[in-house]
């Protein structure tokens, strides 16, 4: 059963400008590893209430594209849940496997709309308590490209169990996902005691600041 939305994540350019970026909205590293087998930092950000990974590489490669890229989701039964949604029709990226973290298991298939979906498996618990003396205090959403609405919304709250909140919005746990038709990647809701401007990071990512409730 998938029972979280662990993190949003993608592939990164420059480590510490990015580091500084989020630094400054008040994110604190909660995890940490260097993948030998890929040269590959891995990093967890704790963004108010919600989790970003940061992947770079440490070989440069003029043909990578870097930014947000995918959404990953915590399951306790990663087999199951990979072949009822492969055998539902959504597309095939990479089967069951050892993560190249050596962190239990992973999967990536796509949703309706070319989303790139991560399905894990592990026993390591990254998020710590709320972080909320910066200036973000919750991470509202994750806004994901749907240019079929209708497609997106069967498959996160049918097939992955996410609970709908309002036409675009499907929550599970403490994390949302809000379908965006004119998205063409993931964008960070960030939720703000103080109106702030919206803003991109070093990577080209589209942050959205949004009243705190």
């Amino acid at each position: 059963m998938i029972y979280e939305l662990n993190h949003v994540g993608g592939r990164i350019q420059d480590l510490d400008a990015s580091l500084a970026f989020y630094d400054d909205l008040g994110a604190a590293v909660v995890d940490r590893l260097f993948m030998q087998s890929s040269r590959v930092h891995r990093i967890h950000l704790q963004l108010a209430t919600g989790l970003v990974e940061l992947l770079h590489h440490e070989q440069p490669d003029a043909e990578a594209a870097y930014g947000l890229n995918h959404v990953g989701f915590m399951t306790d039964d990663l087999d199951s849940d990979y072949a009822r949604l492969i055998g539902l029709g959504y597309g095939e990226i990479s089967s069951p496997r050892v993560a190249g973290s050596g962190q239990g298991r992973l999967a990536f298939l796509s949703d309706p709309n070319g989303v790139r979906v991560e399905l894990l498996q592990r026993s390591e618990e990254f998020r710590v308590a709320p972080i909320t003396s910066g200036p973000v205090q919750q991470l509202a959403h994750v806004g994901v490209p749907a240019a079929d609405r209708a497609a997106a919304a069967e498959f996160y709250g049918t097939y992955l169990g996410m609970e709908q909140v309002d036409a675009d919005t499907f929550r599970i746990g403490p994390d949302a996902i809000k379908l965006l038709p004119s998205a063409t990647a993931p964008v960070l809701g960030l939720a703000t005691a103080e109106p702030r401007p919206n803003a991109v990071d070093p990577d080209g990512n589209q942050l959205v600041f949004l009243a705190a409730s």
